[in-house]
């Protein structure tokens, strides 16, 4: 899984003391495990605020991508916690809306995007080709020289000239869409499904798509918006896991100290 570049971290002297008293006292395999299972309980918070900060867009892949990772490091007696998104393209997909965008438990490509801005975009491809497309089978009213008139369809199949324009589209990424409203090719033309499941704009000159501000519409980037506003709670739920391990580990060597000094000790004769 990936955390959209970001380091996050909780560097405290108390849980740094923690770490150190965990590693001292268990061999590495086994401290690497305390270390992993504490910070698996304490790093649920975050994972939830961040499901609950994720946008949901036209497929809900980021949303569907929110995770969180563990990883142990038996060797080295050490543990770290990921929150984020899974890491897009391994798992199975499909069709989002009938388009070459998939959805899918991992399709999350755009966390980078969102999590950091974007910058400017250029639509600097003319259209000119002329294309196919079948006229309605059921009559329909259209408007020539200003006067209304109903048309019996036919539903023939017939060439179009070319756009002669600059074209963005979501047909091709998000699947077909009723054009519901032209606005003269200066503005987007209102679709069905509507904006942002679906999209056109026709112009005359080359489009500027707009740089995506950090965090998009909210300014909240998701990562760094969850951890901030909950990296208190995860260091306390942290502390409290180590310190509760530490604690019974030194009480249950005790305990085993005592019993072999007082002769209750039950692992065998000497």
């Amino acid at each position: 899984m990936a955390v959209a570049g970001i380091q996050l971290n909780i560097n405290t002297e108390e849980l740094r003391s923690l770490r150190d008293n965990i590693r001292a006292f268990f061999p590495k395999a086994e401290a690497a495990e305390v270390l992993g299972d504490a910070i698996e309980k304490a790093i649920w918070p975050a994972y939830l605020r961040l499901r609950e900060v994720t946008p949901v867009g036209p497929t809900g892949n980021l949303k569907r991508a929110v995770n969180y990772k563990i990883v142990k490091y038996k060797q080295t007696g050490v543990a770290v916690g990921l929150i984020g998104y899974n890491r897009a393209g391994a798992a199975g997909s499909s069709s989002a809306a009938g388009g070459t965008v998939q959805a899918g438990p991992d399709r999350a490509f755009h966390q980078w995007w969102l999590e950091f801005g974007t910058k400017q975009r250029r639509v600097g491809k003319f259209s000119n080709e002329p294309y196919q497309r079948k006229s309605p089978t059921k009559p329909f009213v259209r408007v020539r020289n200003g006067r209304q008139e109903t048309v019996r369809g036919k539903g023939v199949v017939h060439w179009v000239s070319g756009q002669n324009a600059y074209i963005a589209s979501s047909f091709n990424r998000l699947g077909p869409f009723k054009m519901l409203k032209d606005t003269g090719g200066q503005g987007r033309v209102q679709t069905d499904p509507a904006y942002p499941n679906a999209f056109f704009k026709k112009s005359k000159t080359p489009i500027v798509i707009p740089a995506m501000p950090v965090g998009g519409e909210s300014g909240q980037p998701p990562v760094q918006t969850a951890w901030n506003q909950t990296q208190g709670q995860v260091a306390e739920y942290l502390q409290r896991e180590l310190s509760l391990t530490l604690g019974q580990a030194w009480a249950a060597l005790r305990f085993r100290n005592e019993g072999s000094v007082t002769g209750t000790d039950t692992l065998g004769p000497a």
